[in-house]
């Protein structure tokens, strides 16, 4: 029998969470995959709703516990993917993967079965859904792209898929130790130099209710992952910084020449371009300055790191339901 740990978090929706547990306790039941099991871990970010006290659709289905973590203040949904990886640690000795994915529908529970069948042909490996093809609307298709290719120029990478992700036990450890996953996961998986097998996903309908992002909260979002790699968008800053103070010297030098050895020179053309110039290489001079300033200042500064200090964020443990053969 396969156990896997499911990570969900959550915030005021717990009807999408109902549908979305009742689906996923058929999974392991249908197409021959009667062999898996699920331990559920709801991360409740402080919700404002509280949680329901019965769960019947789970009864009699292959999730074999209910366990809701609630936090102490709302930390946001990055943050609170960040907590429920470290309280499934716990269950490590029966689970042989964790699955993170969204309680809302959009990630679908038909999809574990190929999240594990890539697994179980690479093994070690952390398996990541990509969304094959984008349902969004027209305008958040044209800004993320833009947003991808602002980030692939400043890190160097792309991000092609979400939350929606299977981790290997033996990879738990790993990533739940790196302090890039209390701001955004993705992110955090692609610099972790585990090896990543990424799969075709379609993107599910939303169970019930409306999303809570904004455009405010996908700019955030965007935001939180160029952070995972501030040290490298830092460096590619300041070289471009280099690359400009260079041009704006040998700039200033060719206006000197030209105004002191040629008769090409307009009074008053020469101090002007010069003086902007000047203005160009300065700033082109403080950026690199700045940027290694903070990043040496990252290295010697403490940061949050999830397994240690996501605990101090967990008000309860509540187990809501488990099967008395577990």
């Amino acid at each position: 029998m396969i156990r896997i740990c499911i990570v969900l978090p959550a915030f005021n929706d717990w009807e999408s969470i109902q549908q979305l547990l009742a689906e996923l306790g058929k999974t392991g039941l249908e197409d021959g995959a009667n062999n898996v099991r699920y331990r559920v871990i709801v991360v409740d970010d402080s919700s404002s709703t509280p949680a329901p006290e019965l769960w019947p659709d789970i009864q009699a289905s292959s999730v074999d516990s209910l366990k809701i973590v609630r936090l102490v203040c709302n930390v946001g949904h990055q943050r609170a993917i960040a907590v429920g990886l470290v309280v499934s640690r716990s269950e490590a000795e029966s689970c042989s993967a964790v699955i993170v994915m969204d309680g809302d529908g959009e990630d679908r529970p038909v999809d574990i079965a190929r999240l594990l069948a890539a697994s179980a042909t690479a093994p070690g490996s952390i398996v990541c859904a990509r969304r094959a093809r984008r349902s969004e609307r027209f305008a958040f298709r044209t800004f993320y792209r833009i947003y991808k290719f602002l980030f692939g120029g400043l890190t160097g990478t792309h991000i092609d898929f979400g939350n929606f992700c299977l981790i290997p036990i033996d990879a738990l450890r790993a990533v739940t130790s790196q302090a890039g996953i209390w701001n955004h996961l993705a992110a955090t998986l692609t610099r972790s130099r585990v090896p990543l097998v990424k799969i075709d996903t379609r993107r599910g309908k939303r169970y019930a209710g409306q999303s809570t992002m904004n455009f405010v909260s996908l700019v955030v979002h965007g935001l939180s992952a160029v952070a995972v790699y501030t040290d490298v968008v830092l460096v590619r800053l300041a070289l471009m910084a280099m690359l400009i103070a260079g041009c704006a010297f040998a700039g200033l030098v060719a206006t000197v020449c030209v105004r002191l050895f040629t008769n090409s020179a307009i009074p008053g053309w020469a101090s002007s371009v010069a003086g902007t110039l000047l203005i160009l290489l300065s700033q082109a001079v403080l950026i690199p300055g700045i940027g290694l300033f903070i990043v040496l200042n990252q290295r010697t500064a403490r940061t949050v790191v999830p397994v240690i200090d996501a605990p101090n964020y967990v008000e309860s443990i509540r187990s809501m339901y488990s099967r008395s053969d577990t």
